[in-house]
């Protein structure tokens, strides 16, 4: 495989007069133009040697040199002293990027693996980050947001750990991720996070990025080797049927536009389907064939790249349709989680709904009412994209009824 890599500047200069310093490599005939933040007057830079100069031979001095380098002086701090220093601090990190390029480039090499371009870039941008777990966590996950593998809520969990983890300790070098660190983390997220599910969370993320390092090649002892993550029900309860019944009768009360039809067409397909928030907000990017709902869903997308496919029943196929009818849109109207959830708030107090009405009450109901009709928990766990059944019976809530209805059941098998 074919690899270059070269000091270039980028012309042409900018509005300061200076012309920025690229890192260009080439892997195989591609090229990538690798921004330093580093400028320096075209002038006054060798770009055969890749280096920012001080001066030019007299001979070499065009008529506008000594106006040149006094712009650039001024640029440094207005003395020649800090000029001469900025050149060599620029050279010295220049010198770094070459450096770092080179050894990405022999490491490939010597693993008898082939180097494509964004095998290079990948462990270019992470070079740096082979010692230190919060350098490449933060660096793990710009990169992930910026390919389009999380989303922007996931993002945002993902940094709130982050930043969790530089307030417990700012540097954690790889090679002291013991089996200590698991429940050192854990002890300062019990003095500073009260929910037991946020702290799951935050170790569920730490793991994440640690089972990426693995991936990456990256070497350390396994810190949550014996370590349970442990958590509790959520706080969200399913719907019971009566209050569900309430929400379908009073949507259809509703005129078409109206900003509770709206948000109920949504919820109450939620409460009848499977789908994450995520993939609601998205299905318009769906298709529907035959009443079944072909989709990439977020939340496994990059761990699949493959679409899935949930049959609909008829009447989430209703809610969905009126919304396409009545919004010209392919999908439902789309308010912010906080007013939306307000608003349901607003529509459970004016119909005396004593359960919390919440985007996450819709997944709990589907899985309830799914299970008081007799569905089959291996199935449900498919329909709701689970790795594990254990994740699936969180989202079933066994109410007196649905205890009353399955020993009545076996009441009616017994007198058979």
């Amino acid at each position: 495989m074919n690899f270059s890599a070269k000091i270039k500047l980028r012309r042409p200069a900018r509005r300061d007069g200076t012309c920025s310093i690229l890192l260009q490599v080439i892997v195989g005939g591609t090229v990538w133009p690798k921004s330093l933040d580093l400028g320096w007057p075209e002038l006054l830079f060798d770009e055969e040697r890749g280096e920012c100069l001080t001066s030019l031979p007299a001979a070499s001095r065009p008529p506008t040199y000594k106006e040149v380098l006094a712009e650039a002086i001024m640029l440094a701090g207005g003395t020649p002293a800090a000029f001469v220093k900025r050149a060599k601090d620029h050279n010295l990190l220049i010198g770094q990027a070459l450096a770092k390029a080179n050894e990405v480039q022999v490491r490939w090499r010597l693993s008898n693996e082939v180097l494509t371009l964004e095998r290079f870039r990948r462990d270019f941008e992470t070079a740096g980050d082979k010692s230190d777990f919060i350098t490449y966590y933060r660096a793990k996950l710009t990169e992930r947001y910026r390919k389009g593998k999380i989303t922007f809520n996931t993002r945002k969990n993902h940094l709130s750990t982050l930043n969790a983890l530089i307030a417990f300790r700012p540097v954690i070098p790889f090679n002291t991720l013991t089996t200590d660190f698991a429940d050192d983390f854990n002890h300062y997220l019990e003095k500073k996070v009260k929910s037991l599910n946020t702290r799951w969370g935050r170790h569920k993320d730490v793991k994440t990025y640690l089972a990426l390092a693995k991936l990456d090649r990256l070497k350390f002892e396994n810190p949550y080797q014996h370590f349970k993550n442990k958590d509790e029900p959520g706080q969200w309860k399913a719907l019971k049927p009566d209050e569900l019944a309430k929400l379908e009768a009073y949507y259809l009360l509703c005129s078409p536009g109206t900003i509770y039809r709206r948000v109920l067409a949504k919820f109450l397909f939620s409460c009848n389907s499977s789908l994450r928030l995520g993939d609601l907000k998205n299905i318009g990017q769906a298709k529907l064939e035959n009443r079944e709902l072909i989709f990439k869903a977020q939340k496994t997308y990059a761990k699949k790249l493959q679409e899935t496919m949930l049959p609909l029943t008829k009447r989430a196929l209703r809610y969905l349709q009126d919304a396409q009818e009545e919004e010209e849109l392919p999908g439902f109207y789309n308010y912010t989680d906080q007013y939306s959830n307000r608003v349901l708030t607003a529509i459970g107090q004016m119909l005396g709904i004593e359960s919390r009405i919440h985007w996450h009450v819709g997944r709990e109901t589907f899985g309830t009412e799914f299970a008081r009709r007799g569905g089959n928990i291996v199935v449900l766990q498919k329909l709701m994209d689970h790795a594990k059944i254990s994740t699936t019976m969180k989202y079933v809530h066994v109410d007196a009824d649905m205890k009353r209805a399955a020993i009545a059941q076996l009441d009616a098998l017994e007198s058979e």
